[in-house]
């Protein structure tokens, strides 16, 4: 076959023609991380500040840990419908823009530990629909929304470990609501030691029919009629209020404890049987 002439010409032609647009749609991996497969992306430690551009869509995980991102826009994840695993750990995030999780479809799992976050919005992770697992540990969390992990209805572990939580409303962990006022939370791992909790309201566990394991050491509770609902709750779902192993104490664990009344200061809250409040004293010096 003569290879000069105009057929064989038009056949090549028409090859590279659609060799091309392959070729094109494939976006080459960022210049600072590895891509061991096309659905792959790693970038750690790589001294990044911000999430890198042009990512190929089809990529299913991310791991962007130990960085120094600072931010994170409405735009640096858009589009990402495939990915399944994201894990942003160990950077210097302190802020979250609304529904910057928007297109993450198909996301299972977040890791946001070890991160500068100070609260949780409303619309935080709005789109999250396929989330089993979410890790915000070791964070600088003081307030979560009530509603922001409504519809979340596949997530199943929330770690919370090492923030700064105070106070939970009663329906902080409602990832779905029935007839607007019947709060379900689908959690069956959650992860709330080490913050700066004192007490919990009575009807926050009645939410989480599914949990299996709850944490809570580590908090400085005060062991009052307030915590009844608690201990309550404890005796009607034994084994899943648990304690958290630590070979260097005696017995070998960590549970919660009591920081006050002083007479209950370090006491194991489950071993606590009664649970009183007693009345304000108010004293007025130099008067009986």
């Amino acid at each position: 076959m003569n290879m000069d002439s105009p057929g064989v010409c038009l056949l090549q032609t028409l090859l590279m023609l659609m060799i091309l647009p392959a070729c094109y749609s494939v976006v080459p991996c960022p210049r600072a991380c590895s891509c061991p497969e096309p659905t792959e992306l790693h970038c750690t430690f790589r001294s990044l500040t911000t999430i890198p551009r042009s990512l190929n869509k089809h990529v299913e995980h991310m791991n962007l840990g130990f960085n120094s991102i600072h931010k994170i826009t409405d735009k640096s994840l858009a589009g990402l419908k495939k990915l399944e695993l994201l894990m942003v750990h160990a950077n210097d995030i302190h802020s979250l823009p609304y529904r910057v999780f928007r297109d993450l479809v198909s996301l299972r799992t977040l890791k946001l530990s070890f991160n500068k976050l100070t609260e949780i919005n409303r619309h935080t992770f709005l789109g999250l629909w396929s989330l089993s697992r979410l890790h915000l540990n070791h964070n600088q969390l003081e307030f979560i929304h009530p509603d922001a992990f409504q519809g979340l209805t596949s997530l199943q572990l929330l770690q919370m470990e090492g923030n700064r939580l105070q106070q939970l409303h009663p329906a902080t962990f409602t990832t779905f609501t029935l007839m607007g006022h019947f709060h379900i939370s689908t959690l069956k791992h959650l992860y709330l030691s080490d913050n700066e909790l004192n007490s919990l309201p009575s009807s926050l566990l009645a939410t989480m029919p599914q949990l299996e394991n709850l944490y809570l050491q580590g908090n400085p509770w005060i062991c009052d009629c307030n915590m009844r609902g608690l201990q309550h709750w404890d005796k009607t779902s034994p084994g899943v209020l648990k304690c958290k192993k630590v070979k260097a104490l005696p017995g070998g664990k960590l549970c919660p404890m009591c920081f006050s009344p002083r007479h209950l200061k370090k006491k194991e809250f489950v071993a606590v049987e009664t649970l009183n409040c007693s009345r304000p004293v108010i004293t007025t010096p130099h008067k009986t």
